[in-house]
């Protein structure tokens, strides 16, 4: 209950909750997490995107800060910049399992194209195929990143 009469439901928001006993309305005794929500909006000017992105780097800077001063207290932030470096970070974690993939699956279509009859057996062309499909995934990886992801 608000100070002005409201009813705020913030259970969407809210971890590790312990129901308050012998309640019928549905309150909170404790909750061990709580997720703060803060939504920065600008109107595509260039001087909005900077100042946006000069507090996210700030909150993080913040959060950081809270983080290491408190030992009982995990404080996590997502913001624009947490997902693009994810993003970024994702990739080089996953390219040495992305070229083990590759020669296991450039194997396999070079050996189930190939036969005992030389004239029937294609492994190159199964092995183009597959390098074909490469190229045009590294190709469209290749648009996203140039274009910030914003296909």
């Amino acid at each position: 209950m608000l100070k002005d009469g409201r009813v705020a439901f913030i259970g969407h928001q809210l971890g590790g909750v312990i129901p308050a006993p012998n309640n019928r309305d549905q309150q909170v005794k404790s909750a061990r997490a709580v997720q703060i929500t803060y939504y920065l909006h600008n109107y595509d000017s260039l001087t909005q995107d900077a100042i946006a992105e000069q507090w996210e780097s700030e909150f993080c800077r913040l959060a950081r800060q809270l983080a290491a001063a408190s030992e009982d207290l995990y404080v996590q932030s997502l913001t624009s910049l947490s997902l693009w470096r994810d993003f970024h970070r994702t990739g080089v974690l996953a390219r040495s399992e992305v070229l083990v993939s590759l020669v296991l699956i450039l194997l396999a279509a070079t050996v189930s194209s190939s036969m005992r009859d030389c004239l029937r057996g294609k492994p190159f062309l199964g092995l183009l195929g597959v390098l074909t499909i490469c190229i045009a995934n590294v190709t469209a990886a290749g648009i996203f990143v140039i274009s910030d992801g914003e296909v």
